[in-house]
């Protein structure tokens, strides 16, 4: 028995309450088992019991061994003062039980509960239901999945208003460090922020009109300007970074971008220069968030090729057969997904505009889903998603109950250790 097994079946009342006494042969009624408390003190704050004739508000406490209680010194401790019940799997120390009401559990839980559970954490497959996963019905799968989505925007926006707070409450600072962020992809996003971090949106702005600028700009801060290059356009970078550094005073990032195991059209360079076009054909990164409404607008929006150097090359080096490098679909989706949705859905929360947060869900469900591997484990389990909602639901669900075992929190699990 585990203490996180034990506290959950004593939140769900997985076990026989008929007939309930105590160690000391008082009869027990849980009129209310508490609110469950992951800080320190008693496990479940704020329960109602009734002893005997006696009613009891309190707090409970819940031990997989009685003697826990003296091991971790709850009698010298005032947070454990008003605990009205003790919960334990086991009885070892039947005096304590004649001071504090003590209620054993291990007679009332089914044991077939007790072997799902081992089996779910016995399995080595990352989803520990997925031979049980079809037992589950629809209606808990949809409602689990729309409360997924949920915890998956707010862990985005959890970090954008940490963003936030950096830039000064500055929302085009903000904004211009997440999309940024976001353009990097899963292997460069860090140093795309840094590179977004290391010049001002203010200063991009004053050349929004003069796109090589901003590409000097953006290439000279990632380090791709300093080799020596007899190309005439990387030489033109070349020149205006060295301007517009000066007259700035930047400072460029530290590190390089990876280009390991990346396909060519995903190279940093490549998407530097698309995002300098982006910011060359966008009026703000406000526009982007507030009055763009339909996903079909801001597909138009992100529909943006590189400067015509890019189409013979995916680096500063030699060239390469002729290809635009246009931002393909896929990449549009992603940044809309990732990038767009969280910052529309953190704005619409932080002026408290249920439009902005409706606009963000209703962008979700229309997208299409995503295609990567971690979909792809769910597919082959039979778990196939018709939008992005339902991926984005999958992904907060693999990477945050079932990568790190928390069966136990998951809808799913609930239901299936309670058939």
């Amino acid at each position: 028995m585990q203490e996180r097994l034990l506290q959950f079946i004593w939140k769900e009342k997985y076990f026989n309450t008929a007939d309930l006494v105590t160690e000391s042969r008082e009869k027990l009624v849980i009129q209310d088992a508490g609110t469950f408390n992951p800080h320190q003190g008693p496990d479940f704050l704020d329960a109602r019991i009734r002893l005997g004739d006696t009613t009891w508000a309190g707090n409970i406490e819940l031990h997989i061994k009685s003697s826990e209680w003296n091991r971790h010194r709850h009698n010298d401790d005032p947070n454990y003062r008003n605990v009205i019940l003790h919960v334990v799997w086991e009885d070892d120390e039947r005096r304590l039980s004649e001071i504090i009401p003590t209620l054993v559990l291990a007679p009332r839980v089914s044991s077939v509960m007790l072997d799902r559970y081992k089996l779910l954490m016995d399995q080595r497959n990352v989803i520990a239901c997925e031979g049980s996963i079809g037992e589950v019905p629809e209606g808990i799968w949809s409602a689990w999945k729309e409360e997924l989505l949920g915890a998956r925007l707010k862990r985005k926006s959890k970090l954008i208003l940490e963003l936030l707070k950096e830039s000064g409450s500055n929302w085009e600072e903000c904004s211009w460090w997440w999309l940024a962020r976001n353009f990097g992809g899963t292997v460069n996003a860090q140093f795309f922020e840094q590179v977004a971090r290391s010049v001002p949106v203010k200063s991009l702005a004053r050349h929004r009109n003069q796109v090589i600028q901003l590409e000097a700009i953006l290439l000279g801060q990632a380090n791709f300007l300093k080799p020596a290059n007899a190309d005439p356009y990387v030489q033109l970078l070349q020149r205006e970074y060295r301007h517009l550094q000066h007259k700035y005073g930047l400072v460029p990032v530290h590190g390089q971008a990876q280009l390991l195991r990346m396909r060519p059209a995903g190279f940093p360079t490549v998407r530097l220069a698309q995002l300098a076009m982006l910011l060359h054909k966008l009026p703000s990164l406000h526009h982007l968030l507030v009055e763009v409404e339909t996903i079909r607008e801001m597909e138009q929006m992100l529909e943006i090729t590189a400067n015509d150097f890019w189409h013979y090359h995916y680096t500063l080096g030699e060239a390469a057969p002729y290809q635009p490098k246009h931002l393909g679909s896929d990449m549009r989706t992603y940044l809309i997904i990732n990038g767009i949705i969280p910052l529309v859905y953190t704005l619409g929360e932080r002026l408290d505009h249920s439009g902005m947060k409706q606009k963000a869900a209703r962008w979700m469900h229309s997208l299409p889903p995503e295609r990567n591997s971690l979909v792809r484990s769910w597919e082959r389990v039979g778990q196939v998603c018709e939008s992005a909602a339902g991926t984005q639901a999958l992904t907060e669900l693999k990477k945050n109950y079932c990568g790190v075992k928390r069966c136990l929190d998951c809808r799913l699990g609930h239901h299936l250790l309670n058939r």
